[in-house]
Parts: C-alpha cells; sequence; structure tokens
C-alpha cells in the first residue's frame, strides 16, 4: 500500500507512530510535569535544581529540549539520570530513593494534557479504513499510552504497542519496533516510523523500517529533518495513495 507523506511515497503495511511530540503536543503533556519532577527531587537546592535541569533537558523557560532525557527517554532513563546527578550532590541513596517516590506521586496526581497535534483521530481513522496496521512505539509508561490514546479516542484503532516498559530496551533500540512487526508478520522493510526524536530516526533504521517521517514541532522546527525522509507538520499530512 502506498503512503504519501508531502511529496515522498512509501510502500508499507504498518506505520509505528511515536506519541509525545507526534501523536500529541509534547510541551502541553509533559513540561508541567517536568518542573514537578525537578522542584520535588531538588528540594530546594539551587544548584541541584540547575544541575537536574541541564541533565534533563529542560530550557530556561521550562520546555523539554530536543533530544534530552525528558523528551525522549523511559521512566526508568530519567529516574537513572536524576539519580547520577544527585549522587554528584551529595543526595544519598536513601533520599534519593524518598524523592523519586514524591516526584512520581506529585506527577500521578496531576492531569495529564492530552492536545493532539492535527487532525489525530480523523487521520487514524483514514489510515485504519485503508487497512494499514496502526501501532505505537513509545518511551512512555504502557499504562500512560493507553490513557492517551483513550483520551485521543484512537485507542480501538492502534492494534499493538510497544511501551518504554516494556520487555524491549527503550528507543532507539530497535527491540520494540521489530517486536510489532512480528507480532503482524510485517517485514519491517514494509514499515513506517513516524516521529519527532532522534530515538525514533535510530529505532527505524536500525530495524530495517521502509522509512521515517519527521513531525515539526508547533513553532516549524524539526530537530531531525536532516535525518528522516521528509517532514510534516502533523499526521493529517498522510495520505493513503488512492484513498
Amino acid at each position: 500500500m502506498i503512503v504519501k507523506a508531502g511529496t515522498v511515497a512509501f510502500d508499507v503495511q504498518m506505520i509505528v507512530f511515536d506519541k509525545d511530540g507526534t501523536l500529541i503536543d509534547l510541551n502541553a503533556a509533559w513540561a508541567p510535569a517536568a518542573r514537578i519532577w525537578i522542584e520535588t527531587m531538588s528540594q530546594g537546592d539551587a544548584a541541584a535544581m540547575s544541575a537536574l535541569a541541564e541533565g534533563l533537558g529542560v530550557g530556561e523557560d521550562g520546555q523539554l529540549q530536543d533530544g534530552g532525557s525528558l523528551a525522549s527517554e523511559s521512566v526508568g532513563q530519567i529516574a537513572e539520570r536524576t539519580r547520577e546527578v544527585l549522587a554528584s550532590h551529595g543526595v544519598d541513596r536513601a533520599a534519593v530513593q524518598s524523592r523519586l517516590a514524591a516526584a512520581q506521586a506529585g506527577i500521578d496526581h496531576m492531569t495529564i494534557e492530552v492536545r493532539p497535534l492535527g487532525m489525530v483521530r480523523s487521520t487514524m481513522e483514514r489510515l485504519a479504513h485503508a487497512g494499514l496496521i496502526l501501532t505505537v512505539a513509545s518511551s512512555d509508561n504502557a499504562s500512560q499510552i493507553h490513557s492517551d490514546l483513550e483520551t485521543l479516542g484512537i485507542a480501538s484503532l492502534v492494534a499493538a504497542v510497544a511501551a518504554g516498559d516494556g520487555p524491549w530496551p527503550p528507543k532507539p533500540d530497535p527491540g520494540g519496533l521489530i517486536a510489532l512487526a512480528d507480532e503482524f508478520e510485517v517485514d519491517p522493510a514494509h514499515m513506517l516510523v513516524v516521529g519527532d526524536s532522534l530515538t525514533d530516526v535510530g529505532a527505524a533504521r536500525s530495524a530495517g523500517a521502509a522509512g521515517i517521517v519527521g513531525i515539526s514541532r508547533p513553532d516549524g522546527t524539526c530537530s531531525i529533518a536532516r535525518m528522516v525522509d521528509v517532514v510534516i507538520a502533523s499526521i493529517s499530512e498522510l495520505e493513503v495513495a488512492g484513498g
């Protein structure tokens, strides 16, 4: 089946979508959570707060930076980076664990804003109706992925999910993408990956995907523009030839 993204066409059976920054606005969802995480973990220590922001990829404006840990890594990886930063500031292991629990509890009690990037639901309906297998591979935990898909109204359209807390290493390791392809007996060479970060690029290339489509940020920039086959503003621009 021919899927077109801008002027580039791909012969594919499956599309693997990233979630944050691809289906939903990354900063609307996670910048408030990043603030809670850093404030709770630093406990008022200005030096530790600054180091955590730098180490986890949060700019002075509070926005998540492209390629930063909070923008692209799994919860486990973020926690490990946080431990390393705090250890370098003299925080003992027991205190770090206590703060991690408090930070996670704070985030669990907040409302995550799920703001779709473009006409996500109607686009996914159109692609699924054309016969494409639609899947999601995200560094987020499975529970949050499924919750966000329900909020977007596309849970029934997504055939399978590869999550950051799954049995394979998180992206850029290709394990999750390969598992999705294997589940539906699809050759990765007929799998299209749609994402916004370096981890998406790495996973797609290592898996042998047919191609990768980059999604630009709301301000029109795309940090991976030179590494992908084509950049589009949102998944709304994906079209099935003849569809």
